[in-house]
């Protein structure tokens, strides 16, 4: 048995992911291998990329040396025993050229052998990336994912602060007579290196405050996933204009690698205004501030101001980071909203305490308690009530795309109630969940379900705030029917709001150009009491617009059972996910 070294060239495959052979009128003929064989035969073909008017002398010598190319190709995916029958022919008006090709046996991998040396030895990483790797043994030859192999081995390497390690010994051979290949590795991980001093430079907030959003310490092995989790950490706390890590891998001292942290502080002040339109609530007007840095030990503050004919707020918000502030809050705050819909007129005021956590897996917690007094009309009757709310929330979304997902989901949990006493004076528990799932379909279209579902157990409804009854209609509900339209009545026709709540909506949404798109969808489901539930649903079709800013909707919706109009135009801007 004859082994010999494979130093072919290997033609990345992926490649063929980003290039496209230019336009040729000239015809070349590949038959006898398909797939990712045939496109690598094509990519590698010079002939292929020569036109009707390419001189005869420069065509019979790109076939002459066609043979070798596809060879050449052939061998990138195990084939060494290629057979090739080839013809040219030159007409008056071009030139063709046929290849039928029967590629042979594949070569199999025979035999994996990885050697650890150095530190990498015992760590149990490297054991199960080894492990992992040794697992292609009887698979067909490629050569690209002999290259992945070793680019997995120096990943990990540099991840595990490895940072002089290097291959001793790389082979990849082929016994052609049997068609075997034989991989040799030994890669010498040398010594791990550690976290040296880690040099944090600002004059922005208080040293040990800083400190908390740097997962690691000096004396911690050396790791790059630490690095990157450090730079989230500081880049999306909303101090920093700016943020450097820089490890010196070129003064490692004693297994010791110096970091250096150089922070610029983004401004104080953050003003915003805005105007804009919701079909549900009408013109908006909108006002925002928010100081990033109350103090030195982090603390920030938010204050909101929305105007609008149906629905308008304005809130405060002062945020206290914790112990770990990439991800644990503690707020307190106030506001005040007023709501005058078709149904009900509300005027309220809330001072709220939070406790904010975001866990590893996504999930976003909020658990509050809130002390609300509200003065809400529904019909001739008039109510006032002062609540004390306990309660949280969880919620997650995940999508692939910020401003333009094309699948996803999102899901949020809702937990609130109250037990009547001197400072509260409504019993009820109520709890909800509402999700959005989202998922591409062909030809660039998606398939977006979403639904909503509430229940409320009350001792007094007449006393429950229109703030925790459930109302049904508009754009993120059952379109067709207007704002808070839908929902149980009372003798007098007005629309009280219930204790369950249940819509369902199903819609296509179709890209016909770069930045825009139609959509169809039906909405059902209803606000209702048990002893009467009535379902309503909706249907239409919208207009979709990619702005750069997010998703741009407008739908036109018809109510398809009875409904105090004969449709319903919806406007909403921003992502559902």
């Amino acid at each position: 048995m004859r082994l010999i070294p494979a130093t072919i060239r290997i033609v990345p495959l992926m490649l063929l992911l980003y290039l496209t052979a230019p336009a040729v009128v000239a015809e070349v003929s590949v038959t006898g291998v398909k797939g990712e064989a045939r496109e690598n035969v094509l990519l590698m073909l010079s002939l292929a990329k020569e036109k009707c008017d390419a001189p005869e002398w420069k065509i019979r010598g790109l076939s002459g040396k066609a043979d070798d190319e596809i060879n050449q190709a052939l061998r990138a995916l195990g084939y060494y025993h290629p057979v090739i029958k080839k013809s040219l022919a030159f007409k008056d008006a071009c030139w063709q050229a046929d290849f039928a090709i029967d590629p042979g046996p594949q070569v199999v991998i025979d035999n994996i052998t990885i050697t650890l040396t150095g530190d990498a030895h015992d760590d149990p990483e490297f054991q199960k990336l080894r492990d992992t790797l040794l697992t292609a043994n009887g698979n067909p030859l490629r050569h690209d994912q002999y290259e992945k192999m070793k680019r997995r081995i120096e990943s990990l390497a540099l991840e595990r602060g490895y940072l002089k390690s290097s291959f001793s010994e790389k082979q990849l051979l082929i016994d052609k007579a049997n068609n075997k290949a034989y991989i040799k590795l030994v890669f010498d991980g040398g010594k791990r290196m550690v976290f040296g001093d880690v040099m944090v430079e600002q004059d922005i907030l208080n040293p040990e405050f800083v400190q908390k959003f740097i997962s690691f310490k000096s004396g911690d092995y050396y790791s790059s996933e630490q690095l990157a989790k450090t730079y989230n950490a500081l880049s999306k706390s909303g101090y920093f204009k700016s943020v450097d890590i820089r490890p010196d891998t070129e003064n490692i001292k004693q297994k010791q690698v110096p970091v250096s942290v150089k922070l610029s502080p983004e401004k104080i002040h953050h003003y915003g205004f805005g105007i804009g339109f919701d079909t549900d609530i009408g013109p908006l007007l909108n006002a925002s501030y928010k100081n990033r840095r109350l103090n030195r030990r982090g603390h920030f503050l938010n204050a909101n101001i929305d105007l609008a004919p149906v629905l308008s707020t304005a809130d405060a918000e002062y945020s206290i980071p914790l112990d770990n502030p990439a991800s644990d809050f503690f707020s307190f705050g106030g506001g005040f909203k007023r709501e005058d819909t078709d149904t009900y007129k509300s005027l309220s005021a809330k001072l709220s305490a939070r406790l904010k956590h975001d866990f590893d897996s996504g999930w976003k917690q909020t658990l509050f308690i809130d002390s609300v007094y509200e003065d809400f009309t529904i019909g001739p009757k008039s109510n006032q009530v002062l609540l004390l709310v306990p309660g949280g929330s969880w919620l997650r979304s995940v999508s692939d795309s910020t401003l333009r997902p094309t699948r996803g989901h999102r899901l949020e949990f809702n937990l609130a109630g109250s037990y009547k006493n001197p400072i509260s004076e409504v019993s009820f528990a109520q709890g909800s969940v509402s999700a959005v799932w989202m998922h591409p379909l062909p030809w660039s279209g998606k398939f977006i379900a979403r639904t909503e579902q509430g229940a409320t157990l009350v001792d007094q409804f007449d006393k429950l705030p229109t703030s925790y009854r459930f109302y049904a209609g508009g754009m993120n509900s059952i379109r067709g029917y207007a704002y808070k339209e839908l929902g149980p009545k009372d003798n007098q026709g007005n629309v009280i709001g219930g204790k369950f709540l249940s819509v369902v909506s199903a819609e296509y949404e179709q890209s016909v150009l770069d930045d825009w798109g139609v959509a169809a969808f039906i909405d059902g489901g209803n606000a209702y009491n048990p002893e009467n539930i009535s379902i309503k649903a909706g249907a239409g079709l919208g207009v979709r617009w990619y702005s750069p800013i997010g998703p741009i909707r407008l739908d036109f919706a018809v109510p398809l059972n009875e409904s105090d109009s004969s449709f319903q135009i919806h406007f909403a801007a921003g992502a559902r996910l």
